[in-house]
Formats: structure tokens, sequence, C-alpha cells
């Protein structure tokens, strides 16, 4: 009898258990369907903030970015002389060291790198083949330049050698270049730097190579520089802006060695420049000074936009002595971005007039840019350099004037 009824007790106890973990089940959704157990459609959970993905601000207001340009940068023989160290070695940081607070702390720095870099075994040369020692590139970086453009028409003065160690070298120092290229896919990469919230496709292109392009493999020509032809840089400026690009620069080598005024194929290709909405137009080659202006361009859509054009930033650095040839200029653009009207515009220009000091020291030429503002009045330089470098501000300042530009001392 108490063996039936301990059985039975057990059994109870069973039906417990299956009645309770029935009712559980009743009460809970299908994992797999998201169903209720009477197949209505289970209710979504509550989100908790952790899992609520919070939309990013919008920017609002303005953002800017400041670029600096200068013209010409060669390297003649003496030049490469006054950098020689007593071990050998090479070291040009003197020649930037008054220019440096005028050039560093900007967004984008450029020049244009007239010279191919070379090394010992391959040897050095100035004019008419310009090979310099790798040297001059720290130098440049150390007084604030972050980008070289590398068209012109010293490109191939160290034939392919010097396209190609001139790139790597310009990489190995952390310098972004545009203008010439290694291979096809390089030359297809648009250059774009982002500072600030802003994107500026930067550009280069040059007229010709002084018949050096006859040393270049053909397989190689149509990559390894930039030479100035409406369908390419149609192209590239239609690449730069499909791959972001909010401001465009072309860096332009073009017009008559030593003329100070344009010729009328510079201005029909700055009019078509202008006419794609190009922003900037930096012009170089001529080794003087050529006018600059802002001018207002209608676009074929009939939008209107303001761009920037100098002709020619004259010779930032060289050992050109002539008339004119020993000066140039550091232009200062704001770019500005306003979020809330989806605008890119251009702000203050501003440019700081420069000159080239020539002077002997230990029995040779030795070199220094200076900002002829700051050095006018400096009792440093000597009757005769200070009397040029008066001359120097006088002749920039009448060129370029001062209509819609500040010039700084």
């Amino acid at each position: 009898m108490k063996k039936i009824q301990r059985t039975s007790l057990i059994c109870i106890v069973f039906a417990c258990i299956f009645l309770f973990v029935s009712c559980v089940a009743y009460m809970q959704r299908d994992a797999f369907t998201d169903q209720e157990p009477d197949g209505s459609k289970a209710a979504d959970p509550v989100p908790t903030a952790k899992s609520t993905p919070q939309p990013s601000p919008t920017p609002s207001g303005t953002t800017s970015i400041l670029l600096r340009a200068v013209g010409d940068i060669m390297m003649h023989m003496p030049m490469v002389r006054a950098g020689l160290q007593a071990d050998g070695s090479y070291d040009f940081n003197h020649f930037f060291e008054d220019i440096r607070p005028y050039l560093e702390g900007a967004d984008i720095v450029t020049g244009n790198l007239e010279t191919t870099i070379s090394n010992e075994e391959k040897g050095y040369g100035g004019y008419p083949m310009f090979r310099t020692p790798a040297a001059l590139l720290p130098a440049l970086k150390n007084a604030g330049f972050n980008v070289l453009t590398t068209a012109n028409n010293h490109t191939f003065d160290g034939k392919k050698f010097g396209v190609i160690h001139t790139l790597d070298k310009l990489e190995e120092y952390g310098l972004l270049h545009t203008g010439s290229a290694r291979n096809q896919e390089e030359r297809d990469r648009i250059l774009i730097v982002e500072k600030n919230g802003i994107k500026a496709g930067i550009l280069a292109y040059t007229y010709g190579t002084n018949g050096m392009e006859a040393t270049i493999p053909d397989a190689d020509l149509p990559f390894m520089v930039n030479n100035i032809d409406e369908d390419r840089i149609r192209g590239d400026v239609g690449r730069a802006r499909e791959e972001g690009a909010e401001v465009l620069i072309v860096c332009i080598h073009w017009g008559e060695e030593y003329a100070r005024i344009p010729n009328s194929f510079q201005k029909e290709t700055a009019d078509f420049l202008a006419s794609l909405g190009v922003d900037i137009i930096l012009g170089s080659h001529a080794h003087v000074l050529q006018p600059m202006e802002r001018r207002t361009v209608t676009l074929e859509d009939g939008t209107k936009k303001e761009a920037f054009l100098i002709y020619s930033l004259g010779n930032f650095i060289s050992n050109q002595r002539d008339p004119y040839q020993d000066s140039g200029v550091i232009v200062d653009l704001e770019i500005i971005k306003d979020y809330d009207r989806g605008t890119i515009e251009l702000g203050e220009i501003s440019y700081t007039p420069t000159w080239v000091y020539r002077f002997s020291r230990d029995g040779k030429s030795d070199y220094r840019v200076l900002p002829v503002g700051k050095y006018m009045e400096n009792e440093e330089l000597s009757g005769s350099a200070r009397e040029r470098i008066r001359s120097v501000w006088k002749e920039t300042t009448t060129h370029l004037g001062q209509d819609g530009f500040r010039i700084n001392e």
C-alpha cells in the first residue's frame, strides 16, 4: 500500500512540472519565427540607448584652408656647390632660413620643382640639364613645403632614371607630388589634399620638355609627364570632381621665358581652364613675374564663380641675376567653405615679395631667399644689395598691384 502511494505521489509531481513548463513555453515567443504561440507577430523590444544609432552632426558655419604658392625652384651649379659640406654631403637649409616663417603654417605649401633629383653615380648638373642632390628635398620640407609639382620643361633632364628617382625621393621625404609619373596608374591618380574638411584637387601640366622626350621610351611617354592638352585636362578635371575635389588648383608651366606679359597662348589656356571651373591657376616658367587677377567666370550651366590666376610667380630661388629674374612672390590664398550655403569661395588673397640674395662666403657664391619688406632697411645688407632689394619691392608691387590683393611686408 505504501509503495502504491509513493508511486502516485511521484506521478503527481511530474504532472505539475509538465504543466508549469507548458505554461512558460506558451508565454514565450518563438525565437525562430518571431511570433507569439497564437501565430501573431511579437512586438519589437523597446530599443535601448545603446542600440539606437546616433546621427552624425550636420556641419554648419564655415571652415577654411590656406594655400601658399611660389614659382620656380631651380638649382644651378653654383647653388649646388654652395650646399657642399666639408664631409662631402650637401645641406641647403640655410637657403631658406629667412623665408621659412613666411611659408610654414599653411595647409598647402607648393612650388614648381624645376630640377630632377640625382645621385653621385649619375652626377649633378645645372643648366641646361638640371640634376640636383637629394638634400634639396628635406631643406624644402623644413622650410614648409608639402606639395611639389614636377611637370616642367626640365622633367626629363635626368632621362627616365631622373623621373623615377625624383618621385622616389619626394616620397622618401614625405612630399606630395603631381605632374609626372612612373606608370599609367600613377598618372591617372588625382592628387587630392584634404584639410579642415575641404578637399583640394591639384593638377600640373607643361608646354614641353626641351626635346628630351626623345630619350624616353615610346611606351612610357603617355604617362611620364603631363603635357598641356585640352582633352587630357578636361578628363582630369572631371575625374577630380568625381573623386570629391571641392576646389581645383592647376599649376601650369607655359609662356615665354623672361617676358613680363603673358602671351596669347597663356591667355587662351587660362580662359579654357576657367571655363572648366578651375578655381586657382598658378603659372610658372617665365622666371619673371607676370600679372595676376581675380576674375568672375560664367560656367556652361550659367552659374558664376570667382577664380584666381597668376600667369607667373617668378623665381623662388635660382642663380639668375638679370633684371626681374632674381625675384618672385609667395601668394597666400584663403579658401572658405560655407556649410550652410553649400559654397566654396576664395577669401583674402595676399602676396609677399621675395628676393634671392647672392653673396660671397668662403670664396664661393651663397644664397638666401629674403622677404623683401622686412629686409629693405636691414643694415646687414651692403649698399648695393639694399638698393637692389628696394628696387624689387617697387618692381613687384607696381607690376602686380593691389587691386583685390593685400601686400605682406
